[in-house]
């Protein structure tokens, strides 16, 4: 009876994590970079090629476009931008494009996230509980799966076509079934874990990191065997490894369709100083370089498809060129190293933290909690690696949601407090129902706008210039205030996709639409999503002549503006942070209705700049 219980509840938050990620895909407009991935995925289907958005390896494009791919292959005015270029990176324009000409493209994007979510979302949480069930027992495979449903992170991110959720659920994935090669050493493990761990390579390049790893973890988990093993049990076990790492590379070239497969190192193209051996990014010609070409590894035949390797070293390119990057009010050319350290402080839930520091408690205090060493490492160590990874690419900061793929490790990591209800301490239970409840009702409220999501602590820690947040719209009552305070602060901190990628358009179109009497709003929205496409009447923000700081006239009338925006580099619209908005669209789209003492006062202060 008890087990009819469990399987119950089993399904219920299944069911429930389902519909959450599927309403939130619904409502919330195509985020950055939406589009891109899913004219990518559709050109893989027309042409056989992967030039388009090789950043990233094509298994969750190919899945996105599958079904839309029939309505958009047969559009050739969508591909007339089509460019193989790998400094080009049309794949923008060409998203551009299919949003543009295609008039049913909200609905395109909700049948790609659809089954994005049904797939990599059911992977993901039931690879977490029993993985978790393994580690920590059945309570503890259910805190995993509590703790991944209701996660901000999976929530927002992962109601979308972005790589991040299916990567983390791949990731998971591949370290479960390593796991359990790893315990049996046996032949059908080894090619389950082979084939699962090439389509974790075919969801985000940070996990190539995974191979070296796969070594470590290997070769520690046998250190107890050491004495035990014979030759022929290392020689069988070392034949076994050895199919687990041909097998990944096969699955990699099948969903390649074996796309220059075999092509000698010294014979590509690349642009980045690590590739070309050149000393700055300005020394490489505009053909590229290979500091491999005039070695003895130029004749070297690359066992890896041609745009899988290409797309390493674009990837590679983003980060030597540096982005703008912004911390806590700070502006910068580079990243920090810190950043998503700093980011999971304020993003991840405050009850989450709570369970993991009282994860760090019981393994040092209560014995019965912990698992066999070699156990430990395989969760611990692969999210630790993941996070230092990211961590180390400091050319640019900007998205936290980097770190997701190392999340279900953290997760499953942390049940081990569900250990604490087999051994009757009643303070812990409390404290474990406490934290779990504390940061289930966080994520619920924000909502389906899980992307802006910040905890509690965002709303008061310091920041170094201490910038205002926006203030909370009028008529909110102060417990609404203080339980939005987390989101509303959020850009002090952090910017991006951990608070505006554009998700709240359709927010903005729903709210203009209860106000018709609104003729015009000026606009200043961070979004790829064509506005023409949308119900809101749109205008330019007025424009000064003179060279002041600021490029915009203030006028009476209203505006929406993005927290991007009024957090921007240039602080154009900063002084908007000092009025109060009349109403916002989620947490990332300002509206404010400037009267003309308002637009008067705003320009004073342009003018003292």
């Amino acid at each position: 009876m008890r087990w009819i219980f469990y399987c119950l509840l089993f399904f219920i938050l299944l069911l429930v994590y389902i519909l959450l990620l599927i309403y939130s895909s619904w409502v919330n407009s195509p985020v950055m970079s939406e589009d891109a991935i899913l004219a990518s995925g559709v050109s893989h289907y027309k042409y056989q090629r992967f030039d388009l958005y090789r950043v990233n390896p094509p298994f969750v494009r190919l899945l996105a476009a599958f079904p839309v791919k029939g309505e958009l292959l047969l559009q050739e005015n969508v591909w007339r931008r089509y460019n193989i270029s790998p400094l080009e990176r049309s794949e923008f324009v060409v998203g551009l494009d299919v949003v543009c000409n295609h008039p049913e493209f909200k609905r395109l994007i909700f049948h790609a996230r659809l089954l994005t979510i049904l797939f990599f979302g059911l992977v993901g949480v039931l690879v977490c509980f029993f993985c978790g069930k393994q580690f920590s027992g059945l309570f503890g495979g259910f805190i995993v799966i509590l703790l991944w449903c209701f996660s901000p992170y999976v929530l927002g991110h992962g109601s979308t076509i972005m790589n991040d959720l299916p990567a983390a659920a791949m990731a998971i994935s591949s370290i479960y079934f390593f796991w359990q090669w790893l315990k049996s050493a046996e032949m059908l493990e080894a090619f389950i874990a082979g084939i699962v761990l090439g389509f974790a390579e075919l969801t985000k390049f940070t996990l190539l990191i995974f191979y070296p790893l796969f070594i470590i973890l290997w070769l520690f988990y046998r250190l107890s065997d050491f004495r035990t093993f014979s030759r022929s049990d290392w020689l069988r076990q070392i034949k076994q490894f050895s199919v687990v790492l041909i097998i990944s590379v096969v699955v990699i070239n099948m969903c390649y369709i074996f796309e220059g497969s075999g092509k000698f190192l010294g014979s590509y193209r690349f642009q980045t100083k690590l590739f070309t051996g050149y000393k700055t990014l300005k020394d490489i010609p505009l053909d590229g370089g290979n500091r491999f070409a005039n070695t003895p590894f130029a004749y070297i035949p690359v066992p890896l498809p041609a745009n899988f390797v290409q797309g390493i070293d674009t990837q590679r390119l983003d980060f030597e060129r540096g982005l703008q990057s912004y911390l806590r009010g700070e502006w910068s050319e580079h990243g920090w190293g810190y950043y998503y350290f700093y980011a999971l402080l304020v993003k991840i839930p405050l009850g989450v933290i709570g369970l993991f520091l009282l994860a760090i408690f019981c393994t040092f205090f209560q014995k019965d909690c912990n698992v066999s060493w070699r156990d430990e490492m395989v969760i611990l160590l692969p999210g630790l690696v993941l996070l230092l990874f990211v961590s180390s690419q400091s050319g640019f900061s900007v998205h936290s949601r980097y770190v997701i793929p190392a999340l279900p490790f953290l997760f499953i990591w942390t049940s081990k407090v569900g250990k604490v209800f087999l051994l009757r301490k009643r303070f812990l239970q409390v404290l474990v129902l406490i934290f779990l409840v504390w940061s289930i009702f966080s994520s619920l409220w924000i909502y389906p706008h899980s992307i802006s999501y910040f905890n509690e602590l965002s709303a008061i820690l310091p920041t170094p210039k201490e910038p205002i947040a926006p203030q909370e719209p009028a008529g909110r009552s102060f417990i609404v205030t203080l339980l939005n305070s987390g989101a509303r602060n959020g850009g002090r901190h952090l910017l991006d996709s951990n608070i505006d990628w554009g998700q709240d358009i359709f927010y903005l179109e729903r709210w203009r639409m209860k106000h018709s009497e609104i003729k015009e709003i000026y606009t200043a929205l961070y979004s790829s999503y064509p506005l023409e496409k949308t119900k809101i009447p749109s205008k330019s923000m007025p424009l000064l002549t003179n060279d002041s700081r600021s490029n915009w006239d203030p006028k009476p009338g209203w505006y929406a503006i993005s927290v991007n925006h009024l957090y921007d580099r240039e602080r154009q619209y900063r002084h908007f942070l000092k009025l109060k908005p009349i109403d916002s669209a989620g947490y990332s789209i300002y509206i404010y209705h400037v009267t003309q003492e308002d637009a008067n006062h705003l320009r004073k202060k342009i003018e003292r700049l």
